[in-house]
């Protein structure tokens, strides 16, 4: 087993493997370990301290937040690969993917009552006139409506509610279409990833083929990447609004650090905290309506 192990924990190090199997192999005390990771660096030694207390608490029963993540993002600028490591990371066993939701929704829902969700988010704009960035804008918003509508109860029953971990990768997150009491509790981190060079983008684009998506052609994507950009600045004008954490990941590796960062600043925020009792007027709905099953 890898997860049940104390040794895990230092995968929130965001250390390599072998870095961290010889840290293992090369430590027989707590000390020991201390500070070899102090060697590498104090903030992963700090990594490591976080996330111990953090799981220290679970596993007493006094931590009752959990961690509900969302890595929001157009297409191409990482957010599975972001999502394969936080996920890693943070021990989170519930990754939704936003492609895998919008396909699923596609089966149920009425294709004449919601046309613009059936298209690929650079072609929603048809549905409202001709090619305009507010049309383009206003069919992306009409498609997120519905994505962020279950997203939010996913994140309030099961994470909120129900105290379980959980990451949702999409690009259609819109804080604007989130309740604020959902937005303002401590166990919910939004975070938006964005690549600023143009050429950065082309090439992740590009990439996408050999990591994430094998069957996916980067011709058509590439020929949608002056749409995806003003979606990202719509996107991110948003979330600057909203105050919420914007990271540039033209760098991966500069991103990733920066997003570790970022998670570990609201984990030790999270410790302090321990448990929400303000009621969420959302998370009282769905009570009630549990009642009525």
């Amino acid at each position: 087993m890898i997860f049940r192990n104390e040794d895990s924990l230092l995968l929130a190090t965001g250390l390599s493997l072998q870095q961290i199997s010889k840290i293992i192999c090369s430590s027989s005390t707590e000390d020991d370990l201390f500070n070899a990771l102090q060697n590498c660096g104090e903030k992963y030694l700090q990594r490591y301290l976080v996330m111990k207390e953090y799981s220290t608490q679970v596993r007493k029963g006094i931590q009752k937040l959990p961690l509900c993540l969302v890595i929001a993002g157009l297409p191409g600028v990482g957010k599975t690969s972001m999502a394969k490591e936080i996920s890693a990371a943070l021990n989170i066993g519930l990754i939704i993917g936003g492609d895998a939701l919008r396909s699923s929704f596609r089966s149920i829902l009425s294709y004449n009552e919601n046309k613009e969700f059936f298209t690929s988010v650079y072609n929603s704009w048809k549905h409202f006139g001709d090619y305009t960035e507010q049309n383009l804008i206003l069919g992306y918003k009409k498609q997120s409506e519905i994505m962020n509508q279950a997203v939010q109860r996913m994140i309030a029953d099961r994470g909120i509610r129900d105290g379980e971990s959980i990451l949702v990768e999409y690009l259609h997150f819109l804080p604007s279409q989130f309740d604020k009491q959902i937005l303002a509790h401590p166990s919910f981190i939004p975070i938006i990833l964005r690549i600023r060079d143009r050429e950065v983008y082309s090439e992740r684009l590009k990439s996408r083929t050999l990591f994430s998506h094998l069957h996916s052609s980067s011709t058509r994507l590439l020929e949608q990447m002056d749409k995806y950009l003003l979606l990202q600045n719509y996107l991110c004008d948003v979330a600057e609004k909203y105050n919420l954490k914007i990271i540039d990941i033209d760098d991966f590796q500069q991103g990733l650090d920066q997003t570790y960062a970022y998670l570990f600043e609201r984990i030790r925020k999270i410790n302090n905290i321990k448990e929400n009792k303000n009621s969420i007027d959302y998370i009282e709905k769905l009570k009630l309506e549990r009642k009525s099953y």
